[in-house]
């Protein structure tokens, strides 16, 4: 007995059920093949006979039945452990197995799935709260540096009113005046780009014509891209395309499109601004009619990076950091993005960078 309970423990399934049908195989050629001898051979009394066949035809159907038990028991066990790997796939990574349903080697399997569960979800538990302490860092970081960087901003204004003569201190001037502006746009996105991935952002949704946006943004950057001879050629469709998105999130995306463009494309190129709709399939294999916004330019300086590299935080396509770029543009225009139910995508080929951001297209009453 103890010998069976090793080999149902030790061996595999595949083995277990090879066994369980030769020995299967073996009891019903037996029970068949005696009943077929004894009523060829008429050993006994036709009364006992009767009685024997009787005896084998109740074991064989024991037999068959407890084979057909066994096998129904292996299938909802494996029902089982099917549906509690798919409910832990789902997200339900705190998910555990009854191990009283199942004996054996079921037991075994289902012990390493609760292992498993228990270990997903503490891991899991610790990621969101060392997301929770990051953010909260970075928020009193920020807030703690924009503190002392409004006086020296302040302070800065006030020491240029006094109308200073002296040209060396006037450009030191100039200098500490740019460099606090950049330090407090950084500590401005640094919080951005922390709300924005952690989704702690309160979004207020109105419905948004995509093309008229893009044509004032365009508007906005035209003068900013002849400072560098960036040629904007745009093609818009002539109907409004209607997306429910925050306008002022949406702005920030396209606003920082626009700028790493304008940072990192070649001067004296062409940049290419398109709206188009089309057909995409949703996560149920459905066709959703989407507007879709592109932008296209020849980089500068040789792109030797991925393009889900360039979304990652404090990445930049300048490896130099020759520009005044934080790395958080493209970061946080993905995460307000996605953040909107949006699709954020880039590709890269060659010095060809190219953003796609698109929308579904609201259905109109």
């Amino acid at each position: 007995m103890e010998a069976l309970q090793i080999f149902h423990l030790k061996q595999t399934f595949s083995a277990q059920i090879i066994a369980l049908f030769v020995t299967y195989s073996a009891v019903n050629l037996l029970i068949i093949g005696g009943s077929f001898y004894l009523f060829s051979n008429w050993l006994f009394g036709s009364q006992a006979l009767q009685v024997a066949i009787g005896v084998a035809a109740v074991l064989w159907l024991a037999l068959n039945l407890w084979a057909l038990y066994m096998i129904y028991r292996n299938a909802v066990q494996q029902d089982r452990l099917a549906s509690a790997l798919t409910r832990i796939a789902e997200g339900e990574t705190n998910y555990q197995v009854n191990l009283d349903d199942f004996p054996g080697k079921g037991r075994e399997l289902a012990e390493k799935i609760n292992h498993l569960s228990t270990g997903l979800d503490a891991a899991l538990q610790e990621k969101v709260k060392s997301e929770r302490l990051k953010a909260d860092l970075i928020t009193n970081v920020s807030h703690d540096i924009k503190t002392p960087l409004t006086s020296i901003i302040n302070y800065v204004d006030l020491i240029k009113r006094e109308h200073i003569q002296d040209e060396k201190i006037t450009g030191y001037l100039e200098v500490l005046e740019q460099k606090s502006q950049r330090l407090k746009t950084l500590t401005e996105d640094l919080v951005e780009a922390s709300k924005a991935s952690s989704g702690n952002l309160k979004l207020e949704i109105n419905d948004i014509d995509l093309v008229e946006l893009v044509q004032q943004t365009n508007g906005e950057f035209e003068e900013k891209f002849e400072m560098r001879h960036l040629e904007l050629i745009s093609t818009l469709p002539d109907e409004a395309l209607v997306i429910e998105a925050d306008g002022r999130r949406l702005w920030r995306v396209l606003e920082n499109l626009y700028n790493n463009t304008f940072k990192y494309a070649l001067e004296s190129s062409r940049v290419y601004v398109d709206v188009f709709r089309e057909k995409t399939a949703g996560e149920d294999g459905e066709l959703i009619d989407m507007v879709t916004f592109t932008i296209k330019n020849i980089s500068t300086k040789p792109l030797n990076i991925s393009p889900d590299e360039l979304t990652e935080r404090f990445v930049r396509g300048d490896v130099a950091r020759t520009t005044e770029g934080s790395g958080l543009g493209l970061s946080i225009a993905r995460s307000l993005t996605e953040l909107q139910n949006g699709r954020f995508k880039l590709y890269i080929d060659g010095d060809l960078f190219k953003a796609c951001v698109s929308f579904p297209i609201k259905k109109q009453a």
